[in-house]
């Protein structure tokens, strides 16, 4: 059975469930269709999920089903960091636009982390993969907090800093603190943000519930889902 390209994903393939039998016919009716690829299976076919697939889309689910090579957890990073960078900064403009946290932007940014490492990954899924789209996931949402804070604090800043500022400025400044430690500050401050949040109470538990949903579809997204190839079967020839 030859290989034409990237395992397909499961969920692309949408067999989840299990469902009736369909032989459908191909395009000018040359015999039954894939349901994957749409064209005529030719002498053989196979069951997936009861579904018929041509040899070469049943050898695609079943390596989809396979482990990852391990060295591709270093492309499926630098993919799944892209993504959660464009991510990061999609979250933080809507909410700065909408001074709002939109449960669907988390959503979208669980896709794009889960597809770019599904596609670095070559179509195949696994629990490292899934740790990995949970985390870049979730500090693509957190991290976002950074820049809306930035933005509120420089437009509204509080009174009491202003004088501070004030003070400093005229007292010649202080030291300064290094570029390490500020960097470290704003990770730890990225991974802590949504549990600050929970001071304020309803709002709290939404800003939670939110990234719940963009980390669910990551992980969704990444995993190894079990679809029963059975065959080959050989097609009936036309009477």
């Amino acid at each position: 059975m030859a290989d034409s390209g990237p395992s397909p994903s499961p969920q692309d393939l949408q067999f989840q469930h299990a469902e009736p039998i369909q032989e459908a016919s191909a395009p000018g009716g040359s015999g039954p269709a894939c349901v994957a690829c749409k064209q005529p299976v030719g002498a053989t076919y196979f069951h997936a999920q009861g579904q018929v697939v041509c040899p070469g889309c049943a050898q695609r689910i079943q390596s989809g089903q396979q482990a990852p090579p391990a060295l591709s957890l270093v492309r499926a990073a630098l993919y799944g960091g892209g993504a959660a960078l464009a991510g990061c900064i999609l979250y933080a403009l809507v909410a700065i636009v909408l001074n709002a946290e939109i449960g669907f932007v988390a959503i979208l940014v669980g896709w794009m982390v889960g597809k770019a490492i599904r596609h670095a990954s070559h179509g195949m899924g696994g629990r490292p993969q899934q740790i990995l789209a949970i985390v870049l996931t979730y500090f693509a949402i957190t991290t976002s907090y950074i820049p809306v804070m930035i933005y509120q604090f420089a437009k509204h800043p509080p009174a009491e800093v202003q004088q501070q500022a004030q003070k400093k400025g005229d007292a010649g400044g202080g030291e300064r603190p290094s570029a390490g430690g500020i960097l470290m500050a704003l990770f730890m401050l990225a991974a802590a943000a949504p549990f600050f949040q929970l001071r304020s109470g309803f709002g709290g538990f939404i800003s939670l519930f939110i990234i719940f949903i963009g980390l669910r579809y990551a992980w969704k997204l990444t995993g190894r889902s079990d679809i029963l190839v059975m065959g080959p079967y050989q097609t009936e020839a036309p009477q």
